[in-house]
């Protein structure tokens, strides 16, 4: 059997070393901010950086060229003058390097035919010499399963199972705060700026066969190869779910858009039916991307529309509900044999119809109980939960029962092993299930849900978007 040929991203996502242009001891240098947190992330490989002056930098020995360097090198990254990145290019292809990343701005994106010139002078060199690059106009490469952050921005949230390659640098590299806010985690980035060599369609196609990426998302300002696209897209969806952003299809985006990677757009409905044939899932907007991404990484699909509610409080129980069905699922009235059931598990004041409302009960354990009654009864396709707390409502309890805090401490014990277990149910049923809560990702009642694979979110509507995603995967999947 002929072996698979490795495509080209491998090589320049997990290079074994890397050659830097334009990081140096200055700390306010866009590339030594780079090679900084290549170096601070954990990177295993080797680093060469290449300065003309510097004898070290950052305490690295560095090299007056790449021709000094007399090893082997995987992977180049420029963030230089714009009109130096055709020469540094041809060095690094007549120094074997067929891999790079050029960050460096002022091309196509830029007024004038000077911008475009250089462009079209790099594509040419680099083909010349067999180089496959992304950018330029980009920000570098985040890369969990390596260690690897060639971005501007530190501490990355490394981990999960979610790709993202963007047109914009600053949705790949930017977004890291508000990941870690939401206790969100990425595996891979990929940042391809203008395109003049890998674009999104090569993305697809690479992050298809990546076994530790479970969902992608794209954001676009055009498609470049739509034929390609759509075929690439239908392969992988197969595999996982993909995600995009499309932001090109009014004026004002299609004029930002030409400013900013210099991609020229479509009108909204094109875009729709290109996504729509090619079973990629539209959003709105960051947010709703990651949303939506996060519930398609981690819980299985459900087999059709059929929800149940298990909250303690009315409100966000009947928000969830009318969110629910506003999102085109259901939330049907339980049958009575399968009421009896919740009946008989719950206090005097439940409602237990669907949604089924515990009213106010401290006993945070029966929601597992609930969730399997419900997943076992066939009458439900996933589930809502609100209502988890976890020990920060007895804090100022504590302070008048001192006796409270040592019995605390043995329900905080079991309480873990709770929320394991409510984790688990949806995988050992294979239905999905998320929760709502006010609470942050870094409290005590949250932060264990998330690191166990359950998506949380702290809306109604938000939580039912995302929900109505993992129907849509699975109808784009089978149609496909």
């Amino acid at each position: 059997m002929k072996k698979k040929e490795q495509h080209l991203l491998k090589q320049l996502m997990y290079p074994s070393s890397i050659a830097f242009w334009g990081a140096s001891n200055n700390p306010m240098k866009m590339g030594t901010m780079q090679l900084t947190n290549v170096l601070e992330t954990g990177y295993q490989g080797e680093v060469y950086p290449v300065h003309p002056t510097e004898e070290t930098v950052l305490g690295i020995p560095a090299y007056r060229s790449i021709s000094d360097v007399h090893k082997p090198v995987d992977l180049a990254q420029l963030t230089l003058p714009t009109e130096v990145v055709p020469g540094i290019l041809d060095e690094c292809g007549r120094a074997g390097i067929k891999r790079a990343i050029v960050i460096s701005g002022g091309f196509k994106e830029v007024v004038g035919d000077r911008g475009k010139q250089l462009e079209r002078q790099v594509r040419e060199i680099a083909g010349k010499y067999g180089i496959r690059f992304l950018g330029p106009n980009c920000v570098g490469i985040l890369n969990s399963l390596c260690s690897l952050n060639s971005t501007t921005i530190p501490r990355p949230p490394m981990g999960g199972k979610i790709a993202f390659a963007s047109q914009s640098g600053a949705y790949t590299a930017m977004i890291n705060p508000l990941l870690r806010a939401q206790g969100m985690k990425m595996c891979q980035t990929i940042s391809v700026g203008n395109e003049a060599d890998i674009d999104l369609t090569d993305c697809l196609e690479y992050l298809k066969d990546e076994p530790e990426v479970k969902a992608v998302g794209l954001y676009v300002e055009t498609i470049r190869r739509p034929r390609e696209f759509v075929m690439a897209a239908r392969e992988t969806i197969r595999e996982k779910p993909v995600v995009a952003i499309y932001v090109g299809g009014t004026e004002a985006g299609s004029r930002s858009s030409l400013s900013h990677t210099g991609a020229l757009s479509g009108p909204d409905k094109v875009y729709d039916g290109l996504f729509r044939q090619a079973g990629v899932i539209r959003a709105l907007d960051l947010d709703q991307m990651l949303d939506m991404l996060w519930i398609l990484s981690s819980q299985p699909l459900p087999a059709g529309r059929r929800m149940a509610v298990i909250t303690n409080s009315g409100g966000p129980g009947s928000s969830l509900a009318y969110h629910i069905e506003r999102a085109g699922l259901s939330v049907p009235l339980f049958s009575d044999e399968l009421a009896a059931r919740l009946d008989a598990a719950t206090g005097p004041l439940a409602f237990v119809r669907n949604p089924i409302d515990l009213t106010f009960d401290t006993n945070m354990f029966i929601f597992k109980e609930l969730l399997e009654i419900v997943f076992e009864s066939g009458e439900v396709d996933g589930a809502f939960i609100y209502g988890i707390f976890g020990p920060e409502f007895m804090v100022n309890l504590e302070k008048r029962f001192p006796g409270l805090h040592e019995m605390m401490s043995d329900w905080v014990t079991d309480y873990v092993g709770f929320l394991e277990g409510l984790a688990e149910v949806p995988r050992a049923c294979g239905k999905p299930t998320v929760v709502m809560s006010f609470m942050g990702a870094g409290s005590a009642t949250i932060g264990p849900l998330i690191g166990l694979d359950v998506p949380v979110y702290p809306s109604a509507v938000r939580a039912a978007q995302a929900m109505r995603s993992l129907l849509d995967y699975r109808l784009a999947r089978e149609s496909g």
